[in-house]
This record gives C-alpha cells, sequence and structure tokens, in this order.
C-alpha cells in the first residue's frame, strides 16, 4: 500500500510540472504577438493618415500634341534638313521642295502684270487726251492737235506694249536656258549608265573566261574518269558524278554567256538612252536660240516703235478732220473709260495671279510650325508629294500633361484646380507637382469603337473610368523629360475625403 500511494504521489507532481511549465511558454506567446498587433495597428493607421483625402490611380499616362507635317503643293522633294528624332525650333526649314516651275510660273506673271500696267498707263493717256480735246472741237487746228497728240499716245502705248513683250520674251529665254540645265543633267546619268553597262560587260567577259576556264578543267577529268572507267579503276557512281559536274560546268559556262549577252543589251539600251538625252540638250539649246532671237526681235519692236513715236510728232503739224474728230469726242471719251475700266481689271486679275504663284512658291518650303522632336519620318530625297501627304510629325516635349482614368467611385470628390501629386516610371522615386485641369465628359468606353450596349442580353455592371486631365505646376526640373505615352502614377488631393 505504501508502495502504491508514492507512485501516485510520484504522478501527480509531475502532472504540476507539465503545467507549470506550459504557463510561462502561453505568456511569452502573448508577449510576442502584442508588439506584432501594435505595429500592424500602427502601420494601419499610418496608412489610413497618409493616404486621407487622397485619390490615386496608376491607369494613367503621359500625353502631348503630335503636330503633323503635310505638304500643301505637289512636287518633288529637293532636299531635307532634318533626322528622325532630331530637335527642331520654330520656323526652321524641314523639308525643300523642288521650285524651278512655280519660279517660272511667277516671272510670267510678273510679265504679264508689266504689260497690262502698260496697256492701262496708254488707255489712261487716251482718256486724258480726249477728254481735254472735249472742247476744241471750235477750231480747226484744235482737232488737229488733238488727233496728232492721239496718234502719239498710241506710239507711246505701242513702246509699253513692245517693252512689255520684251519682259515676257526675255523670262521665254531664262526658262529655255533652265531647260537647257536639266537637259545636260541627264546627259550626265546616261554617260554614267553607259559606264555602269560597261563595267557590267566587263564583269560578264571575266565570268564568261572563268566558267570556259572550269569547264574544260572538268571536261579533262571526265575524259580521265571515262578511260579509268574502261579500265575498271573506278566506279560507276563515280563516273556519273564526273559526268555531271561536266554537265554542270557547261551549264555554268552558258549562264555566264548569257550574262554577256544581257549586259551587252544593258550597254545598247544605256547608249540609246545618253543619245536621248543628247538629243534632248539639242532641242533645249535650239529653243533657247529661238527664244534668245524672239528676245532680239522684241528689242527691235522697241525700237521701232520710239520711231513710230517721233513721226507722229511729226506729223503734228499737219493733223486733219478737225471737224468729225470735235463730233466724236464724247463717244470716244465713253470708249476710252470703259477700255481704261478693263485695264484696271486685267492689273488686278494679273496682280493676284502674282500673289497666288508667290504663296504657291512659299509652299515650297515647308517649316516647322512649333519647336519639337521630329517623329515618324516617312518622306525621301526625290519622292514625288501630293497636297496633303504626311511627312512627319512633330512631338513638343515641353507642353505635356496627364490623363489619368480614375473610377466612377473615386471623381466624387474630384474638383478642377485640386493639387495633385504624379509619380513617373521612367523617374523612380520623384514626385512632380500638379493640379486638376478639367475631367472628362464622359467615360472612356463612350469613346470606344464599339460601344457596350447593355440593353439587351445579360447586364453586367462594370465600373467604369473617367479621364481626368492633370497639368504640371511650372516647367518640369531640368534633365526631366516627359514623353507621350509614358506610365505615371496620379494622386489628387481632395477635400472631405477620409
Amino acid at each position: 500500500m505504501k508502495t502504491h500511494r508514492g507512485t501516485g504521489d510520484h504522478m501527480e507532481s509531475g502532472h504540476q510540472n507539465q503545467a507549470g511549465a506550459a504557463a510561462p511558454r502561453s505568456v511569452g506567446r502573448r508577449l510576442i504577438a502584442i508588439p506584432i498587433i501594435v505595429v500592424v495597428a500602427l502601420g494601419v493607421f499610418a496608412y489610413r493618415l497618409t493616404t486621407r483625402g487622397w485619390e490615386a490611380t496608376e491607369d494613367a499616362q503621359v500625353e502631348g500634341d503630335l503636330v503633323p507635317i503635310s505638304a500643301r503643293v505637289s512636287g518633288y522633294v529637293d532636299q531635307i534638313h532634318v533626322k528622325e528624332n532630331q530637335h527642331v525650333s520654330p520656323g526652321q526649314v524641314l523639308v525643300q521642295l523642288d521650285s524651278r516651275d512655280l519660279r517660272a510660273r511667277l516671272r510670267s506673271s510678273e510679265a504679264t502684270l508689266a504689260l497690262q500696267r502698260a496697256q492701262r498707263a496708254a488707255a489712261s493717256t487716251q482718256v486724258s487726251l480726249v477728254a481735254r480735246t472735249s472742247a476744241a472741237g471750235e477750231a480747226q487746228a484744235g482737232a488737229s492737235v488733238v488727233a496728232a497728240n492721239a496718234g502719239v499716245a498710241a506710239s507711246l502705248s505701242q513702246i509699253a506694249s513692245a517693252e512689255a513683250q520684251a519682259v515676257s520674251v526675255e523670262a521665254n529665254a531664262q526658262a529655255a536656258r533652265e531647260a537647257i540645265s536639266s537637259a545636260r543633267s541627264d546627259v550626265a546619268t546616261g554617260e554614267a549608265q553607259v559606264e555602269a553597262a560597261r563595267a557590267g560587260l566587263q564583269a560578264a567577259e571575266a565570268n564568261v573566261s572563268s566558267a570556259e576556264a572550269q569547264a574544260r578543267r572538268i571536261g579533262a577529268d571526265f575524259m580521265r574518269m571515262r578511260q579509268l572507267y574502261s579500265q575498271g579503276a573506278v566506279s560507276k557512281q563515280q563516273l556519273d558524278a564526273a559526268q555531271a559536274a561536266d554537265t554542270s560546268a557547261q551549264a555554268a559556262l552558258e549562264a555566264a554567256r548569257q550574262g554577256v549577252r544581257s549586259a551587252e543589251a544593258a550597254l545598247r539600251q544605256a547608249r540609246a538612252r545618253k543619245a536621248a538625252a543628247d538629243a534632248g540638250l539639242k532641242q533645249a539649246a535650239s529653243r533657247a536660240a529661238s527664244a534668245q532671237a524672239a528676245a532680239q526681235q522684241a528689242r527691235a519692236a522697241a525700237k521701232t516703235a520710239r520711231t513710230v513715236l517721233g513721226e507722229a510728232e511729226a506729223r503734228l503739224s499737219g493733223a486733219r478732220a478737225a471737224e468729225s474728230g470735235a463730233r466724236t469726242v464724247p463717244q470716244q471719251i465713253s470708249i476710252s473709260k470703259a477700255q481704261n475700266q478693263a485695264a484696271g481689271a486685267r492689273i488686278r486679275q494679273a496682280e493676284a495671279d502674282i500673289r497666288t504663284a508667290q504663296l504657291l512658291l512659299s509652299y515650297t518650303r515647308i517649316a516647322a510650325p512649333v519647336a519639337g522632336v521630329v517623329s515618324q519620318k516617312s518622306v525621301q530625297p526625290g519622292q514625288y508629294l501630293q497636297p496633303g501627304q504626311l511627312l512627319m510629325a512633330l512631338v513638343p516635349l515641353r507642353n505635356v500633361w496627364v490623363v489619368a482614368n480614375f473610377k466612377e467611385t473615386q471623381i466624387g470628390a474630384i474638383r478642377v484646380g485640386q493639387p495633385a501629386e504624379i509619380e513617373v516610371d521612367t523617374y523612380p522615386g520623384r514626385t512632380f507637382r500638379a493640379h486638376v485641369d478639367s475631367l472628362g465628359a464622359a467615360t472612356g468606353v463612350k469613346f470606344s469603337l464599339l460601344p457596350p450596349q447593355n440593353a439587351t442580353g445579360n447586364f453586367v455592371k462594370v465600373v467604369q473610368r473617367v479621364p481626368v486631365k492633370i497639368v504640371f505646376e511650372g516647367p518640369l526640373p531640368e534633365g526631366v523629360v516627359l514623353r507621350p505615352g509614358l506610365n505615371v502614377v496620379a494622386r489628387v488631393r481632395v477635400a472631405g475625403r477620409g
């Protein structure tokens, strides 16, 4: 019995020891959990404190203007002054078109204006003379003087017309000289093509020589192989291989000869084109000579008109038909005034033609409307352009903003002018100050190509997003370049939210 009681006492003391050990462990766990709970609570409090009154989204990008550069007149590209991704200034020339045709058109319009002004001067002189002689119909001598003065005015008109004709013919002669320059360029191009064709022919002849040597070597190998095969020294497979090599060498020789024939044909064509260019040069020279002769004739006509003027002044003392001239003075005045008005209208038309030609000529010089970076350049030298054809785009990197797509549950407290902060993925760790400029008039899905129609089928509610335009405060820091399309994180400080 004593022994049994001792065993029970021992078991009871063991349970007490285990309970005593478990109690400290439980207390230790509680002591560890308490700091963790405190840290989590502080973190939640700090997050709530820092994010209180802010609305943020990662669905935001940098936006900017993309200025398209297009041609306003048709023509060939003469020079390209910019490269891809090059910074340009406002007014800097980007592309220069060939302006020779428009310059010739401008010179022709200027010559036409000079002619019309000369005719207007003659008509004005005629009106003045007829008006001054309207009261001189009473006397024979006065009417004779009027008639003689009219003859002098006509001679002056002829002189002005002849001089204007000389100006127009000089313009034609200048155009003919420019045609000679173009024809000489064509001749130089033809000569270069002939030289290239000669070089191609020499290369083809060298290929024939090489192919002939290769064919002779392989043919000799084939003959030796046949002899060895007849003696049983080589196999049939080796003989067939030698025969195939001989056939291939013959084919290569024929191909090389065909290349020589093609090169000869190309040389003939190049010579034909050069001959055509030579003929064009001769024709241009002939036209230039004709234009020069016409100019000399126009100068001679002006000289003759001056001689006629001297004769008209000499006939001033012998003028007659004073009475009949006096009776027709009112009609002559009306006719002269009408001619003067018609000459004025033609002058205005010629001036309008000159302004149009000058405007079209200015369009051949395509300049940058704003400062920016050249992007998407597709124009090439010598390319023929049509009006409205897109050549490149300019991106003004200093004029950028942010479009942030906030959820419809976030924009309730967003107002124009509220401060914002922008974090750009390109510059981690940096924050840029900004403010809300405007809110979109509709959700982004309404501007999609195929907006959803929720009136039919099963409706699933999807949270929509509204674009918000955010602009930066002041200029960007030095060295910071924000390109349109960069991803950003936008945060807006809203009032009354927490």
